[in-house]
């Protein structure tokens, strides 16, 4: 049953909206039938802090939603990097999620093949590793 959510595609810097009508037709032939919006924002006045780790992004199979974590709507974060996030989770709803050992497998061996397929992935992963503590600290 999908739930009715308010979504929010436009953000400061990055338009989800865009990024996922883009990637849904050059990548996925218009098959993807999720919706897409920011995760819920900071308060503001509430100090920034560094976080140990984050869910930048994430797919509800029963809503059918995709949440962008907020901290990648930020001018130091490039386009190529939130549409390899956006990608991630656009493959989740294309890809079979088996139960094996009791516990649902969301990254089978076929969805990790096929996300390495991305045209940024190595530049996408490049850039994470080396803006980490940057997303880190929101």
């Amino acid at each position: 049953m999908i739930r009715s959510v308010r979504l929010e595609t436009r953000g400061k810097v990055h338009d989800l909206a865009s990024i996922y009508d883009d990637l849904n037709s050059r990548c996925f032939g218009d098959s993807i039938k999720a919706q897409i919006t920011w995760g819920p924002r900071r308060v503001p006045g509430n100090r920034k802090y560094m976080r140990t780790s984050i869910k930048m992004g994430s797919y509800s199979v029963d809503d059918q939603l995709i949440r962008i974590h907020p901290s990648l709507d930020r001018k130091f974060v490039p386009r190529f990097f939130v549409e390899y996030i956006v990608y991630h989770e656009m493959l989740h709803q294309k890809h079979r999620i088996p139960v094996v050992g009791g516990r649902r497998q969301f990254h089978t061996p076929e969805f990790l093949a096929e996300e390495v397929t991305f045209e940024c992935y190595d530049r996408a992963r490049w850039w994470e590793r080396e803006n980490i503590d940057r997303i880190l600290y929101y």
